[in-house]
This record gives C-alpha cells, structure tokens and sequence, in this order.
C-alpha cells in the first residue's frame, strides 16, 4: 500500500506534522528528527545518502555519533509511519541512506508547487478564474513559517524557499484576482504585502494596476514614485523593467493595464477582509500596560538595547522584540519596564495580552483567540470580528495600517501563537516575553536574559530592606543573594520577608536557605513565590520529561556530561542528548557549553522537592556509579600505569567501557570537568546507605585518588570520612566475611591515602593500619600494598625511618608478587628516601638510577618524576649540588609536561634549596617563590609549609631579614598544627634569623 493511497500526508508550510487517516496531526518528534523527514519528505521517491542526511542535518558540524543517530532517526519515523496508519515499506533503505516512497501530492509544499504550476498554465491559457481557485487552494495550505523550529542547514535553505514560494504564489494570486477586475478586493492585502517585503517590485505593479483600475491615476503614478526612491535609496539602483513599463503605460493612459471589472465575478479571497465601519462613539485608545515596578533595577545594557531597537526612527518594518528566560528571571518585568519607557513613541496605543496559563487548567491561547482579543482592544466589535483566523489576521494589520501601537505579549509558548498577530505597518511594535526562545519569527532583537549580575542582586536586595541594613551585613547579604541563585524572583520574595521582618538578620534568612530539599518553600511571602512560576513551566513539560528533569536532578547532580545523563537515563548517548535538548528548549536546564548540562540552583532545589520514585532512583544511581567508575578506571591507568589497583575496582560489574582518554592531561581534564558530580553521587550514597553502592562509590573515589587536586583535597577527604563511616555501620554478614574486609580495608585505605594528601598524620596513621589489618583479613592484596606505603610515607613524616623502611620493603615484595612494575617503582623510592633520611644517600642513588630506567622505559610518568626528584635529593645530600640541580631540574620539566603539579612543586623547593648551597640566592628566591605558588594553588598545608622554609632562608640570605622571619613564622605555624616535628626547626630558624649576626643554615630537614 502506497503512502497515497493511505491517506497519510506531510504538512511542512508551518510545524512539520503527519496527518493520519483519521486527520489526526500527530507530532514529528524532536527537531533534528524533524529536520530529517523533512529532507526526506521534500525528496519524494530519491534516495538520500547518509551524507546527505548528516549534511542537512548538522552541515560541517557532524557530531561523532551522527551516523548512528540517523539510524535511531530513521528507526523513529518508521513507528510514526505505522502509527499514522501508513503500513510498511514507506521508508525504504537504500544503499547506505533511505528514500520515502510518497507521491508528491501527499506532501503539501509540493502540493503548493503543483497547484502554482497548474495556475501558471491556466493565465497563460487565458483562465484567470480558473488560476485564482488553485491558488486559493494553495495558499490555504499555508499555517505559518515553513518548517517552524526545525534546524538544520537542509531546513533553512528549504525554509527560504518554502517562503519565496508563498510570495510567489500570493503575487500569483493577485494577478489572478486583477485580470478578473477584482481591485478593491485586492487594494488592502497587497499593501500589506508591500510593508513585508518593501524591496520586492512586483507588489507595486500589481498595487498600481489595481489604482489604475479604479481610476486613481494619480496614486498608482505615486505608488511609482515611492518605489523608486525607496529602491535607489536602499540600493542605489533604478525600478527594474515590469515596473518602469507599468508607469510608463499609465502614463500614456493604456487601458490594458487594467480590465474593466467582471460583474458577475465574485472574489476569493486570500487575505483578510477590509476594516469594518464603526457607528456609536469611537473607542477609547488602548492603554493596558501593567503597573510598572517601582523597586525596578538592574538591566541597564540590557534596557538601553533594547530600547534603541524601540525607539529607531525611520524603519520599514515593525519592530519586533522578545525577551526570554527562564521563569523567575524578571522578563515580564523588565518588559512593563520598558514599555513604560516607550509609551510616548505609540501614541495610538498600548495593547497587553498575557497568554500564560498560570493554574495549568486551560489550554494554551491560540493563535485565533489572540486576534480577536488584539482586534478586541483596538476597538473593533465582537460582531464585527470575523470568523476564519487567515480574515482576522488581515483585519488587525488593516486597523493598524498607518497607526502607532505597542503591543506587549507576555509569557509566549511557542512562535506558532503569535506569528499571525504580527502587524505589518512600520509604525508598530512588538515587545515578547517568552520562556524559551521564538526562532522563525522576523524579530529585530532576541534578548537571553540571564540571572543578575551581584552588583545588580545587591542593588535589589537593598531596595527592599533600605541602605543601612545593608551595609551592616554585607558579607551576609552576599551569601544571601547566591543562596537565591541571584534570580530577581527569589531576591524580591526574600526582601519582602526581611522587610516585614526587621529583627531577623540577613543571615538567618541565609542559613534558612542552606538545605536545598527545603529552599523553595522558603522562597514564598504571600503571592509571590518561586515555586508556583516554577510549576508553571513544569506543568508544561510532558510526562517523560517531568521524570528526567526530576531523575536527573536527583542522581546526576547539579551539573553534568551527556555521558553521565545517558547512564543516569539508561539510553545511548544520542537519545540522551535529545531528551537534555527537550528540557533546554523548555527553559527547565542549562547547556553552557556542548555536551555539558546544568540547572539553575533553584530550578534544582525545585526538582529535589517533587515526589519520585525511589526504586528508579537507585537504579539510576547504580548505573551512573557504573558508569563513572569505568571511566576512573581508563583515568587511573593513565595517572599510575601499569597499577593494578585499577583492574581491581569495579570487579564484577557490568562491562561498561567508560570514556577513553588518549593522555594524563586528557585524563586530569576529565577528573577536573566531573569532580563535581563524582563528590555529589557518593554523598547521595551516603545518604541511601545501601551496601552494594557503597562498595562501588568506594571503588570509585580510590580511581579518583590520583586526581585529589583536580577534585580538591579538603572535599575529597570530608566525601572519603563519610564514605568510611558509612561502610563501618553496614553490620558484618555471617556469609561472605572476606568480601566485607574488602570493603572495610578499602574505604579505610581510601581515608588514608586522602588524609596523606591533605597532610593530616595522625589521621594516614589510623585509617592505614586500619586499613592494613583488613586488606590483610579480606585477601586483597592490591589493597595491602597501597596501604602499608601509606603507612611508611606517615612513618617517614615523623622520622621514624626504621619502621617506613620496614613498610616500604613489604610492599615492594608485594608489588612483585603482583606483577606492578609501576607499584614496586614507587615503593623502591620510597624505600631509599627513607634510607637516605637515614643517612645512606650512595645506596639511594643506585636504586633511584635503576628505578628511572625502570619507569622511563614503562612511560611511567609519575614515577619517573619521583626518580628524578629523590636523585636530587640523594645528589644534594652528598654534596653534588650541580648534580642535584640539574636532576631537580629535569623533574620540574618533566612534571610541566606531564601536567604532575605536586611533584612540580616540590622539585621546585628543593632546588631553590640547592640553589643556596650553591650561593645563587637570587635564583633560589625565584624557584622558592614559585613553588610556594604552586603549593598554595594546590592548597597541601605540608608542602605550603616546606616551600615557607625555604623560601624564609633564601630572603635571610638576600638580607631581608624581616620577610624571612615573616615567612618562618608562617611555616611553624602550619607544621604545628599538622603535629609535625619540622616546627621545632622552623622555630629556632626564625630566631635565629632575626638575632645579628646571621648564621644561615642551608639544610631544610623536611621531607616532601
């Protein structure tokens, strides 16, 4: 059965739809489908390749799973064919593309093309009355912008086309209507299609025919003349040749330019039909605007804008602007704002329709309704309004032919509903507000307005409360205003609060806003509240939309990647992306940039107060810890190659790939980028308390272990503590004892080796041994090397270099045993620096050389920097100061390259150290200086203390006596409250130093 014979067409002369057999308009789907079928569709019978369809759809900007989203696409529209009732084999594939087996008649805007055509044939034949129904017929199937919505480069070319079309077939249209004598008829809508297309010549000769034809000569020669200063004005060209003919044959008073009318012929029409006459009083000019606000602030550029847009003198076109945003963010009122502002450049009127539809009861206005109410406020009578929406429109831009009116349409839907109410006359102008943006509408300025600036939420704060209170806790006020997501909503509703309020301070209201699961039903003070403009966007979304806005907030967190959203959705990345793009489009989610999503804190805190279901919510928050933790895995294989703790996370799990990386930098980029969310889901783990997430949010923080700066070391720790106390409530089963240890040494390894990193000594000590006894107890071995290094680093912390050494050697044992060439690399270093704290640097530097062999030829980049650095160590201890430069050197380098920042640091301070046994203090100031930079970015106390030290002695040494105690003092300070012997030492140097004569001493006994 063919397309044709089942009844099903293709509407794409306005939203492209599938009409059924039944009639029934059925949606497309989302645009990028839609811009296939349209390419599709407009290709009737022709196979499309893939390139092609890529093509239309994404042009050069293919993503890389464009092919497969085409097949998904493809996949699609078969079951909205089969829903349409159109049977199989309409779309067909062929080769590597597809082809749509349809007549072209089943598609409108080739239904148009043929209809033009038939038209073209019949004035050539000399039917005219026979042209002007197939054009009627034509132009009835037009329902407003061609393919609104739809992107893509195929769609915008078609788009133009389609509308060049509609311009063509209207021309026809009056053509038509003249050699029938129809020129009163014809006169109101072809000055309208002039003010659209101001540039076009044929609309003149046919208005000055239609003139001449009633006998207004003068006019028709005026119409002449206004063209041509218009077009050499705007162009600098002369009228092309049909209308300088036209004016020269009225000139010579040819009667062929215009028939005689026909009398028994009556029109049909394609417009609208003329301004009906008033008896009675005349109307009152409309002036509806709402109270403007008199606490209004903020906006400056954004106003002056918009305003210049408003304000233009001598346009050709109406001016036509919207404002969009998401709900909450001040569009309506900046609107009024601005329409007060304007008022006296619309002297004829001021005309406000808000089409939103708070209480979610009613259905949205439609395009129809939303003329007669224009119609309404302009003063024309119910029983004037006609009836058919293509009549009322041409009726409103008749009324306003000539008049200057402002017309504010507020909370927009979709561009669909206003797009006929747009008048025609330049004298107008249009100001829109509307949550999501309006593409396909001929606007002048489309204004995003986004949250205010804190200059701007402080300003509305203060308008509120007054001037001093804000001064008096200004920090609060601060935390306030970010605590409101600096939406003006939110800041309007919390002034209002405090102003009823006097004894409360800024910063109860502050912390009232802390708990994000109950921030929004704070955010209310008597009709004003964000949750009630919140709900109206949300009543808007469909029912699959509402759940991912609402899982999605609740699983993925805040901000988030595709990737992290398909796992949390359970879809494959390209459908992923088009349901995120739906809830964009819905001005209910952020995409600041490609790939990566986000809410408004509101909008989130909004989502997490919604009921949903809790069983889904796990299973979400499996998938996306699955999925996370695939992807740690690919990134700690690049920080620590060759380690096997990697291939021991996660075992037993679905076979999830995760995201490839092809370097250490792609790698820490990634770890940077999802910090964020791998912080929140382990929270939210927390909070569920269920033993398997638990075990794999464990796995997941010990893959991230390596990017503790990418993550932030202090969050990392706090997120590590609750994780391990979380696993210690879980009771321990009678079955399977050996998997709990597992757990338990694991998170406890976890807490140490991130205490160890956050330099907090007692706490590595604690959780290390704990750590070691149950790594030991549950037989994993991966687990009971890192810890027993943990536990040696801390040892050599407190100079305890027999127990470290102790520590390191089992370790190294076990990294062999294992197979972890990387692992017993790392452990051996740490092995011979405790040695060479001890006091044996020879046997140090024989292991560190066999070590740097060992890690170059493995491409082992962090351990090759901790070669080179404990090298230089060695070399400095033995008095090879050149030596250790050019070793500390080499590791600075290496570690700039290999992006290894802690390393970087610490090579710098030590070098600045040999720097001064060399007597270059001027080199060792600028190495000292840079590493306590670097150290105080990364924000390691420890290592902020050792650069402090040695940076105190280079200032000492350049005799500035007063910085160098300064920054001595600093440094006892920080190893005091780490409990670190190192205090003792920095103490005495500060007094040293600041007692003449100086005796510098050019040792830093601390160990990095």
């Amino acid at each position: 059965m063919t397309q044709e014979q089942a009844g099903v067409r293709f509407t794409l002369l306005g939203p492209l739809r599938l009409i059924s057999q039944d009639g029934t308009a059925l949606p497309a789907g989302p645009p990028k489908q839609q811009a296939m079928l349209a390419a599709l569709a407009l290709s009737p019978g022709r196979a499309l390749s893939i390139a092609r369809l890529t093509d239309a759809l994404w042009g050069t900007h293919m993503p890389a799973s464009g092919v497969s989203t085409i097949r998904t696409y493809a996949w699609r529209i078969r079951q909205l064919l089969a829903r349409a009732g159109a049977g199989g084999g309409v779309l067909v594939s062929v080769g590597d593309g597809y082809r749509l087996a349809v007549a072209p008649s089943v598609v409108d805007a080739l239904h148009a093309e043929e209809l033009a055509a038939a038209a073209r044939r019949h004035l050539a034949a000399g039917e005219p009355r026979q042209a002007r129904q197939a054009l009627a017929d034509a132009l009835v199937m037009w329902a407003g912008e061609p393919l609104a919505g739809v992107p893509g480069p195929f769609a915008e070319r078609a788009r133009d086309g389609l509308t060049e079309l509609h311009t063509a077939v209207t021309e026809q249209h009056f053509e038509a209507e003249l050699q029938l004598g129809h020129y009163q008829q014809a006169l109101p809508r072809l000055t309208e299609v002039i003010a659209e297309h101001p540039l076009r010549e044929r609309p003149y000769v046919l208005l000055m025919r239609a003139l001449y034809g009633m006998g207004r000569q003068v006019e028709a020669l005026q119409v002449f003349h206004d063209a041509r200063r218009l077009l050499v004005e705007a162009h600098g060209v002369e009228p092309g040749v049909e209308l300088t003919q036209v004016h020269e044959r009225i000139l010579r008073g040819d009667s062929a330019v215009a028939p005689p009318p026909a009398r028994a012929e009556h029109p049909v029409p394609a417009a609208s039909p003329t301004v009906p006459e008033q008896s009675g009083p005349r109307p009152p000019v409309p002036a509806q605007l709402p109270p403007d606000l008199p606490d209004f602030t903020g906006r400056t550029a954004q106003y002056a804008q918009l305003e210049a847009v408003l304000t233009a003198p001598d346009r050709s076109s109406p001016a036509i602007v919207a404002i969009t945003g998401m709900s909450g963010v001040g569009k309506t009122s900046l609107a009024v704002h601005l329409a007060h502002r304007v008022r006296e450049q619309y002297p004829d009127g001021q005309v406000h329709v808000d089409l939103g539809d708070p209480d979610g009861k009613g259905e949205p206005l439609s395009g129809a309704d939303l003329l007669g109410l224009l119609l309404a406020s302009l003063g024309v009578p119910a029983d004037r309004t006609p009836g058919s929406l293509a009549e009322r429109r041409g009726l409103l831009r008749s009324v306003l032919d000539g008049r200057r009116v402002l017309i504010l349409l507020d909370n927009v839907s979709q561009a669909a509903q206003i797009r006929d109410s747009l008048p025609g006359t330049p004298g107008c102008a249009v100001l829109i507000t509307s949550r999501t943006r309006l593409d396909g509408l001929p606007l002048h300025a489309q204004l995003a307005l986004e949250v205010f600036e804190p200059q701007e939420a402080l300003d509305l704060l203060q308008r509120g409360i007054g001037t001093q209170r804000l001064a008096a806790e200004r920090s609060d006020a601060l935390a306030l205003v970010a605590a409101c997501g600096r939406l003006p909503l939110a800041i309007r509703i919390v002034a209002s609060r405090l102003a009823a309020r006097p004894r409360w301070t800024l910063r109860s209201v502050a912390e009232r806003l802390e708990d994000e699961r109950r921030r929004i039903a704070e955010l209310r003070s008597g009709p004003l509240a964000v949750e009630a403009v919140f709900q109206v966007g949300y009543r808007q979304l469909a029912a699959q939309q509402s759940n991912d806005f609402v899982l999605l907030a609740t699983v993925a967190g805040a901000e988030f990647a595709l990737s992290e959203a398909a796992a949390v959705l359970d879809l494959d990345p390209a459908d992923a992306e088009l349901r995120l793009e739906a809830l964009v489009d819905a001005a209910m989610l952020d995409e600041p940039i490609p790939g990566r999503f986000r809410y408004h804190q509101l909008l989130r805190s909004f989502a997490l107060s919604r009921e949903h279901d809790r069983a889904q919510e796990r299973a979400a928050l499996g998938r996306l810890l699955v999925s996370l933790l695939a992807t740690a895995r690919n990134a700690f294989a690049l920080a620590v190659p060759g380690d096997p703790t990697g291939d021991a996370l996660g075992t037993g799990l679905s076979d999830v790939p995760g995201i490839m990386m092809s370097d250490l930098r792609s790698a820490r980029a990634w770890a940077a980028s999802s910090a964020d969310t791998v912080v929140a889901v382990c929270a939210h783990v927390v909070e569920l308390g269920t033993a398997p997430l638990l075990r794999i949010a464990v796995d997941l923080l010990i893959a991230m272990s390596p990017f503790a700066d990418e993550l932030r070391s202090n969050r990392l720790a706090a997120t590590a503590r609750k994780l391990a106390d979380a696993v210690a409530r879980i009771p321990e089963p009678a079955t399977d004892r050996r998997g709990y240890q597992r757990v338990v040494g694991r998170a406890e390894f976890l807490c140490s080796t991130v205490a160890l990193h956050t330099s907090r000594p007692d706490e590595v000590e604690r959780h290390a041994r704990r750590a070691v006894a149950a790594a030991s107890a549950g037989k994993d071995p991966v687990i009971l090397r890192q810890a027993l290094n943990d536990l040696g680093l801390v040892a050599q912390l407190r100079h305890d270099y027999r127990l470290a050494s102790a520590c390191f050697h089992q370790a190294v044992e076990l990294a062999r045993e294992l197979g972890h060439r990387s692992g017993e690399v790392a452990s051996s270093l740490n092995a011979a620096l405790a040695g060479l704290r001890a006091g044996d640097p020879d046997t140090a530097v024989a292991t560190c050389e066999s070590a740097l062999a060992v890690a170059r030829g493995m491409n082992d980049a962090p351990g090759t920097g901790f070669a080179l650095y404990v090298l230089g160590l060695a070399h400095h201890a033995q008095g090879l100061y050149e030596a250790a430069v050019e070793r500390f050197t080499a590791c600075v380098e290496h570690c700039l390259t290999a992006g290894i920042r802690d390393r970087e640091a610490h090579a710098r301070f030590r070098l600045a150290d040999t720097l001064l046994a060399l007597g270059r203090h001027e080199d060792a100031l600028a190495q000292a200086g840079q590493a306590l930079l670097r150290c105080e970015e990364l924000g390691v106390a420890r290592d902020q203390a050792h650069a402090l030290m040695v940076l105190g002695r280079a200032l000492a040494a350049s005799g500035r006596t007063a910085e160098a105690v300064e920054r001595l003092t600093r440094a006892r300070g920080l190893y005091v409250a780490l409990g670190l012997p190192e205090a003792e030492e920095a103490a005495r140097l500060a007094e040293t130093v600041s007692q003449p004569p100086l005796r510098l001493v050019t040792e830093n006994p601390g160990a990095a």
